[in-house]
């Protein structure tokens, strides 16, 4: 007979599954399906301490029931470019918040209208996961002080785009634009209860790049990349 809890030895998170902890309960995002569940008790409790690398006990009939539900993976985890809410920075300043940028340079405002554009025709035409995991990768070198020009511009351009303001496809767009230009940004996803909101933005270390302070905080960090 199996020993409650020796089920989950080899179990991990499966890759494009976040976890956020919301009271008691565990909300998670499956961005291969795009949809988001919540759960309670054991299982809830067992997502959470997973998500931090911890053993967690659990009957194999719970086990059994979120390897169903696609959340659990046995054996070594394929992490791809996936980030947790514990690889997050709790955000501390936005970039948006300050001055606008200057007169905007025709190139950028156009390369910035036409990635917002295009960020809607992508995921009209393919899944979201393939749509996040075709994303070029974080870059690395350029300072601060550009990425806050830089972030300031994007806001600015973006109200000239032909299209409704929507926060997975601009963040998207704006992932695309700043880490083709150097920039190490992150596309971050939260949620929050009561009522159920989700919401997507950009962020660089604790700094905000697409919102203000007060409405990311908001939401409980589920899933990056």
């Amino acid at each position: 007979m199996t020993a409650p809890g020796s089920y989950l030895s080899s179990c991990r998170i499966a890759a494009g599954v976040g976890v956020a902890r919301i009271g008691d309960k565990a909300v998670v995002l499956d961005v291969r399906h795009d949809r988001y569940t919540m759960w309670s008790g054991s299982c809830a409790s067992a997502l959470l301490d997973l998500r931090c690398g911890k053993p967690c006990p659990l009957s194999p009939d719970d086990c059994r029931t979120l390897e169903r539900n696609g959340l659990l993976t046995k054996g070594e985890r394929d992490a791809g470019p996936w980030l947790t809410a514990t690889d997050i920075r709790t955000p501390t300043a936005s970039a948006v918040e300050g001055p606008e940028a200057g007169r905007l340079r025709p190139l950028h405002l156009v390369a910035s209208v036409w990635s917002c554009i295009r960020a809607r025709m992508d995921l009209r035409a393919a899944p979201l996961h393939q749509v996040l995991i075709d994303m070029p990768a974080a870059s690395r070198g350029r300072t601060t002080r550009d990425l806050v020009t830089h972030a300031r511009a994007f806001d600015r351009a973006r109200r000239w785009a032909p299209v409704r303001p929507r926060c997975l496809p601009d963040a998207l767009a704006y992932v695309r634009m700043a880490r083709r230009e150097g920039f190490a940004v992150d596309l971050v996803f939260g949620v929050k209860l009561h009522p159920f909101e989700a919401h997507c933005w950009v962020q660089s270390g604790s700094l905000v790049l697409t919102d203000p302070l007060d409405k990311v905080r908001r939401f409980e960090v589920i899933l990056a990349l």
